[in-house]
């Protein structure tokens, strides 16, 4: 059983000593001293656990260097160099049998020590702070306890060694880029297991003075940073390059980490809940009996009228009375298929409220779960096509609370450069089974026939461009 805390002493020897690598390059090591700022949900071998032996551990973060390593270099391979891409991912990073090569071992060793300061969170999660918009996996279920997390203050050191030259210089780039915009563990792209570094002389080396591009692409060099005039076709591959980024407005969140994390999560839990809709704010309707006067209502977007016109077949010749009233798919709303949140990642799953708060408004007509992927038409041996659902498709965008050379953090929103699956389409699960008529593109934010009720969605061309328009009218943040 892992104590509440764990202030691991520095080992007098190395009890991992390094490979030797007689006949290998030159190499240099550096060290950093590093903390957390915000709560770490994950980053052991077993999915929603903590590591009771190491709260840090190495293949984890070399899985989280790995990708911003990608995300800074991979622009230099177009999508017909994904070879040459992987074949230098592998010579630094290690990989397994690539074509008739064999496999070769990392040439960037990682090193974790003096963990101190891990404290184990098991309390309940509270569900009102923004913070709870990242946590919400952790929530307790049923009679189970809430899954538990390291808190934030957890410092270590991290040791790195790798080739002299363009090799080192690379990795401790690829440091940079997470320790600005990534984190430890799960949920990293909702600012969980973000990092800073302990002592004042190294932020002032490693990090910007600001979230402003020019400081940003002062620190990273000749790495080109932020520039969508350099992507004209995006890739598969999520990148830098033609990334964007918004920050809050100065002075709007304080120094603290966690009060940064909380003002980035705001936004886009706002944004996803469709406040600011037709009416000045998120749709509500009277409230039933027994009603909080605060509780939300109806959605402005249109994915619950949409998934109540297929899930589940309306009553013949009783239009919509299938459903509670106030519940009725809203004519701004059609029938045909469109998905705007799911470029906000994926699978999506959907619970429609089935108990009765009042019989006299609530029936048990109401769709039963159901749940958005994304998948592509496959074709058959014996001819044709079929649609084969896939699971997981990550988010995009990441919000978080972005460290300063200061010591104080900003509110980040970063939509990374990455385009959507080719010839991938979202689709209406319900029952193991996929709803064909509800298969549409991404980045569908309206039906032919649909009005949005959701201010941002009329006139965007893509869910990127509804949020940050948004976060520009309503002055929660700027581009950087």
């Amino acid at each position: 059983m892992c104590p509440d805390s764990l202030n691991l002493p520095e080992p007098s020897k190395d009890p991992r000593p390094r490979r030797g690598l007689p006949t290998g390059p030159r190499r240099e090591t550096f060290t950093v001293d590093l903390k957390t700022v915000t709560p770490i949900l994950g980053g052991a071998p077993v999915p929603r656990q903590l590591s009771e032996v190491d709260p840090i551990r190495v293949p984890t973060l070399r899985g989280h260097l790995r990708f911003w390593w990608r995300a800074l270099y991979g622009h230099a391979y177009g999508e017909h160099q994904r070879l040459e891409l992987a074949r230098r991912e592998r010579e630094l990073w290690g990989g397994m049998t690539l074509g008739e090569e064999k496999p070769c071992r990392s040439q960037v060793d990682l090193c974790v020590r003096a963990v101190r300061d891990a404290r184990r969170d098991g309390s309940p999660i509270d569900m009102n702070p923004s913070s709870a918009y990242a946590l919400w996996p952790a929530r307790a279920e049923d009679d189970e306890e809430p899954v538990p997390r390291w808190s934030p203050g957890l410092s270590f050191t991290l040791e790195v060694s790798a080739p002299e030259g363009e090799g080192i210089r690379e990795v401790r780039e690829a440091l940079r880029a997470w320790v600005l915009f990534g984190g430890y563990g799960s949920r990293t792209r909702r600012g969980c297991g973000t990092v800073t570094f302990v002592s004042a002389d190294e932020r002032e080396a490693w990090l910007p003075k600001s979230a402003t591009l020019d400081d940003l692409r002062r620190v990273f060099g000749d790495v080109p940073l932020f520039r969508p005039d350099l992507a004209p076709s995006p890739g598969e591959m999520p990148l830098l390059r033609g990334a964007r980024l918004y920050r809050g407005f100065k002075n709007s969140s304080g120094s603290l980490g966690v009060s940064a994390w909380g003002e980035a999560l705001g936004w886009l839990r706002e944004f996803r809940q469709g406040i600011s809709g037709v009416e000045g704010e998120r749709a509500r309707n009277p409230p039933l009996p027994g009603d909080h006067p605060k509780r939300p209502r109806r959605s402005n977007w249109p994915e619950a009228d949409k998934i109540r016109h297929h899930a589940r077949p309306l009553k013949s010749g009783k239009g919509y009375r299938a459903y509670p009233e106030e519940h009725a798919p809203r004519p701004q709303h059609s029938r045909g298929p469109a998905w705007p949140r799911a470029g906000f990642g994926l699978p999506i799953v959907v619970h429609f409220q089935q108990k009765r708060r009042d019989k006299d408004h609530y029936s048990p007509s109401e769709p039963e779960d159901v749940q958005l992927q994304w998948g592509v038409a496959e074709k058959r041996d014996r001819g044709g096509t079929e649609f084969v659902p896939r699971d997981r498709l990550a988010s995009p965008l990441i919000v978080k609370a972005m460290p300063l050379a200061n010591g104080h953090f900003e509110p980040i929103a970063l939509w990374l450069e990455r385009a959507y699956p080719r010839n991938g389409e979202v689709v209406l699960m319900q029952s193991g089974k996929a709803l064909d008529a509800t298969r549409a593109g991404f980045d569908v934010l309206r039906a032919k026939d649909d009005q949005p009720l959701f201010t941002p969605l009329r006139e965007a061309t893509s869910l990127r461009e509804a949020f940050f328009n948004w976060l520009r009218d309503t002055k929660k943040a700027r581009e950087a």
